[in-house]
């Protein structure tokens, strides 16, 4: 299979103020001032937002700078044994802490508060944030959520349609991937969603169909590749009523039962929305699913969402974060 590296960083409206709070770091580092910044910075946004991209840069030039760096996932945890192990680390970068098993969730608090004692940086990403962070469903320990939460909290928004499309550009070009019509980059851009793994993926297809014809890509043959992919990956609509009752603290069963509380409502109108967003199901067999609605409330629901999204930063905020994560 033809291997398309990384191209060069990209910076883009989602990723700005993370890879501002990330400079900002690194200048401090370098200035010797860096016990006046916020510690931990904390990094979170949903699978494939470059998260990972973002602290390989930290990581690169902290080593260049010879500033001494260790770079754990949650799950490295299992090889420390002690605050100890830590003693010569400069900069200490936690990735993925959503995965961070319970009962080292004592060990992470003992190794912050050593670290905060002596001035030492960390930083740390997940796919929530503080005070959401869940391990298999299971908030973590309000102590931990504290301490992470009183450094500086950036979130990496989902990529939108305008990004999807020049980073699928920018991954061609780098892949020496020519020859694509523009309206096959623009239907790829609208149409997956998954994050930047996902169009890494998409181009090495790309590359790999187009030695394949050994002629120009035609559109219909991308649509229909690419289309029985999304469609077998597609969540079933039990699962983002559960993504959805998660966030907001309601069971499904509540938001298919016959109660119109704001509280359960909104969660309702919202899983109809993702539904239809992420699913071929028509309106009626998803009204079927939430108590036997009928196709009018679906449509009415969605455009509710859509006007609230439109009024509301906080909520379109949360419900693109709902769709990066169930897409």
């Amino acid at each position: 299979m033809t291997k398309v590296s990384p191209p060069p960083f990209l910076a883009t409206p989602e990723n700005r103020p993370a890879l501002a709070a990330i400079q900002d770091l690194l200048f401090a580092l370098h200035a010797g001032t860096d016990e006046s910044f916020p510690n931990p910075l904390y990094v979170h946004g949903p699978g494939g937002c470059g998260k990972t991209t973002l602290l390989s840069l930290l990581e690169a030039e902290m080593r260049n700078a010879g500033i001494a760096t260790l770079r754990l996932s949650a799950n490295d945890f299992a090889e420390l044994e002690s605050v100890e192990d830590l003693a010569d680390v400069s900069v200490l970068i936690v990735e993925d802490l959503q995965h961070l098993p319970t009962r080292y969730v004592e060990l992470l608090v003992r190794i912050m508060d050593e670290r905060h004692r002596l001035g030492l940086t960390m930083v740390f990403t997940a796919n929530r944030g503080p005070g959401r962070l869940e391990h298999r469903g299971v908030r973590i320990a309000q102590r931990l959520a504290n301490r992470l939460a009183g450094g500086l909290v950036i979130g990496v928004a989902p990529m939108q349609k305008p990004t999807r499309l020049r980073v699928l550009r920018a991954l061609a070009q780098h892949a020496r991937l020519s020859g694509v019509a523009p309206e096959i980059m623009d239907w790829l851009a609208d149409a997956l969603t998954g994050g930047g793994r996902e169009l890494v993926g998409a181009v090495r297809q790309l590359k790999v169909l187009q030695g394949l014809q050994r002629q120009p890509l035609k559109f219909a043959d991308v649509q229909a590749h690419f289309r029985a992919q999304m469609e077998a990956n597609a969540p079933a609509v039990e699962r983002i009523a559960e993504h959805v009752g998660g966030y907001f603290d309601v069971a499904p069963k509540q938001m298919r039962s016959p109660r119109r509380s704001r509280s359960v409502v909104l969660p309702r109108q919202v899983s109809m929305y993702l539904a239809r967003q992420l699913t071929r199901l028509t309106l009626k067999k998803i009204g079927e699913y939430f108590g036997g609605r009928d196709h009018k409330t679906v449509q009415h629901a969605c455009r509710k969402v859509e006007a609230a999204m439109k009024a509301d930063a906080k909520l379109s905020g949360a419900i693109r974060h709902l769709f990066a994560e169930l897409a």
